[in-house]
C-alpha cells in the first residue's frame, strides 16, 4: 500500500491508514557518524533521509528547504553546539522533533537538553538500540527522555 493512501476495509468499514514516514535531517560533524546514522535510517521503514548537514548553521539553513519532521543532531559540534542549534530550531520551527546524539550523560548536560526543545537524547555508544526504540514510539516535545 503506498504511503499516504487510506484504505477502507470493506469487512469492518474501518479506515486503515498507513503510518507516514518521518523525514529526517541528520546532523553530525563526524563524517563517520553521519554515514553510520544515515545507513541505519536507510534500512528503517519509519524514516526517510531528507538531508544531511555537518554543522549547526547548515542544519538551520536546511530545515526551511527540506521541511523534515525529525532532526537527529549531534550535541557536541564545533562552532554552534547541537544544544544551541536545537534551541534555535525548536523556537523557529515548533513542528520539528529534535533528538540529540551525545557521548555526554551528566546532569548539567541533561538539564540543558531538556531546556533546548529536544524530544530526547541518545547516548552514542548505545545509538542503534536507542534509536530503534525511539522510532517505535511517537516523539513529543513535551515529553523529554534521556536514554543512557
Amino acid at each position: 500500500m503506498p504511503p499516504g493512501i487510506a484504505v477502507l476495509n470493506a469487512d469492518t468499514h474501518n479506515i486503515i491508514a498507513p503510518m507516514a514516514r518521518k523525514r529526517a535531517l541528520v546532523v553530525d560533524d563526524s563524517e563517520t557518524i553521519l554515514h553510520a546514522v544515515c545507513s541505519l535510517l536507510e534500512h528503517h521503514d519509519v524514516v526517510e533521509i531528507a538531508g544531511r548537514a555537518v554543522n549547526g548553521q547548515q542544519a538551520i539553513d536546511a530545515v526551511p528547504k527540506l521541511w523534515p519532521d525529525l532532526v537527529l543532531l549531534d550535541a557536541d559540534m564545533p562552532g554552534m553546539s547541537g544544544v544551541r542549534t536545537a534551541l534555535f530550531l525548536s523556537q523557529a520551527h515548533p513542528h520539528l522533533q529534535i533528538v540529540l546524539m551525545s557521548m555526554e550523560t551528566g546532569a548539567h548536560f541533561r538539564e540543558a537538553c531538556a531546556r533546548c526543545g529536544a524530544s530526547a537524547v541518545i547516548y552514542k555508544p548505545k545509538f542503534l538500540r536507542q534509536l530503534s526504540t525511539l522510532l517505535q514510539r511517537p516523539l513529543r516535545r513535551t515529553r523529554f527522555a534521556v536514554t543512557v
